[in-house]
């Protein structure tokens, strides 16, 4: 059982639907939104925003 310290809160976005969840992401890379057990559109797969190689605008440097 992993310890409260490797846990990790995430912002996860569903692979199906790109809804974005507050998360926590355990050291063996599950994912685990907080407060539902699913998505809204039913899924259980989630990424890490971060983890997708996505350059959104914010440090981009676009004005």
């Amino acid at each position: 059982m992993a310890h409260r310290d490797d846990v990790t809160k995430v912002a996860a976005v569903c692979d199906h639907c790109e809804a974005v969840y507050a998360a926590r992401q355990w050291p063996n890379g599950t994912i685990r939104v907080i407060g539902r057990t699913r998505c809204r559109c039913g899924s259980e797969s989630f990424t890490a925003l971060g983890e997708t190689g996505d350059t959104g605008a914010a440090g981009s440097g676009a004005e």
